[in-house]
């Protein structure tokens, strides 16, 4: 914690009280003295209002799951006043998760890293590995013999074949399928095994994708499905996770369609939605999101048809990290279900910087999908600024602040002091049911 240091209003210079300043009378330097006393006394106040985010233990949070087979989180889990910070030891290095929902989306690939460990080591898959360095040669003399077959085998159609080449030529981001790679099956199988564990096939986390890379490069060369691989995982993985940190909202196309036409889809469903293609660019090419995130995030944002959602796009383009974008791509599927019950959104509006929403009576709707509230320099600062400039814009609304974590009690004060209702909302929460994810912590 800093110290030695005090802010002055804006706009304020610091006072300071020097020798040369001083008088016998005392008359001016005393005056002076006092004003700057008070001063101190009123900062000094508020300094005192603001709180220091506490420590909770992290079962609190992830039950059984603190601990899997690769992996284990430490017993407390800090806070930056919104959001829960996990740190995690694995196998494969020390990580640090930003948020529940998003410690649960990596907890749950971990455990599908671990499935994929457990397939690597059956009898059935070994023979299937040794046979995946006969792949590329047998792929080679078939697609001499009998290219057509070839073709209809690697591709999922003639139709699909020409979306997908259309597609990788308009869209810069195809790298994520290579030619060479989509030929031999293996991003077609690295999809659909990613797919039916549930997870990203196109995650960013090391381990995962090295895994998945790893498997389905083996299973497409070995010639063995992805079900009967999977078939060969003892036990379960999984977690009870929200519905919003798994690809489910998005599996048949994920599974089927090539990153590039992916964000070809993203492409055009913004554009639908009146953003500018600049805008959309920017969103498209920020790498901290997966195509996935980015499509089921223009999904999300499809099904709430705000207006000006221009306003949510550009501020999502900015995420400056992994865990950033995936909190832009909750947020927007919160707002896409819970609409109606936030009073039917209508339309984005930035204040404070951030975009938040305008409902169907008129209230300003802040939905944040953070884990806890605080009443911190942040917090404070930032209610203060939305504050004034809401009244200043829309006198009359009644600000919602509409939050999927706690509020603690000197928080829900001093923001209730400035005019603001609270509201809490839960996030959608399913047990993963699939023949190899089971189990887990609810």
């Amino acid at each position: 914690m800093r110290r030695g240091y005090f802010i002055a209003p804006w706009g304020e210079a610091p006072v300071s009280l020097s020798r040369r300043s001083q008088s016998k009378s005392g008359g001016p330097v005393f005056a002076v003295f006092i004003a700057a006393s008070i001063g101190l006394m009123t900062l000094s106040s508020a300094v005192l209002a603001l709180e220091l985010p506490k420590p909770e233990p992290v079962q609190k949070y992830l039950g059984t799951a603190a601990t899997g087979p690769n992996y284990t989180v430490k017993p407390l889990v800090r806070s930056d006043g919104v959001m829960r910070i996990f740190d995690v030891d694995t196998p494969y290095g020390k990580f640090a998760f930003d948020g529940v929902e998003f410690a649960k989306l990596r907890i749950h690939e971990l455990d599908a890293v671990a499935a994929l460990e457990k397939m690597s080591q059956s009898e059935a898959f070994g023979k299937a590995f040794g046979r995946a360095a006969l792949g590329p040669i047998k792929f080679g003399a078939d697609l001499i013999t009998n290219p057509a077959e070839t073709v209809e085998r690697s591709l999922s159609g003639i139709g699909n074949m020409f979306d997908r080449v259309g597609a990788g030529l308009s869209n810069n981001r195809a790298d994520r399928d290579t030619l060479v790679d989509s030929l031999l099956g293996v991003s077609d199988t690295q999809r659909e095994l990613a797919v039916d564990l549930d997870v990203d096939p196109y995650t960013d986390f090391p381990p995962l994708a090295q895994r998945l890379k790893e498997m389905a490069g083996a299973m497409a060369g070995g010639g063995l499905p992805v079900k009967a691989g999977l078939s060969f995982v003892p036990g379960g993985i999984g977690i009870a996770v929200s519905s919003v940190a798994t690809v489910s909202d998005a599996k048949d196309t994920l599974r089927s369609k090539t990153a590039a036409q992916v964000i070809a889809e993203t492409r055009a469903t913004l554009l639908s939605l009146g953003v500018p293609d600049e805008s959309v660019g920017r969103l498209v090419e920020n790498r901290n999101y997966t195509p996935a995130d980015l499509l089921i995030m223009a999904r999300a944002l499809k099904r709430l048809h705000a207006e000006n959602t221009t306003a949510f796009v550009e501020h999502a383009a900015g995420a400056g990290s992994r865990n950033v974008a995936f909190y832009h791509r909750r947020r927007a599927q919160i707002l896409a279900a819970r609409s109606n019950e936030l009073g039917g959104i209508m339309s984005f509006v930035t204040f404070g910087g951030q975009p938040i929403n305008v409902a169907r009576n008129g209230n300003v709707v802040a939905a944040f999908t953070v884990d806890d509230i605080a009443w911190t320099e942040v917090q404070q600062r930032t209610f203060v600024a939305a504050t004034t400039e809401i009244h200043r814009t829309n006198p009359g609304a009644v600000p919602v602040l509409v939050t999927t974590g706690a509020v603690t009690p000197t928080a829900a004060a001093e923001i209730g002091k400035r005019g603001w209702k609270i509201v809490h909302i839960k996030p959608q929460l399913r047990a993963i049911k699939n023949p190899v994810i089971s189990g887990g912590v609810k």
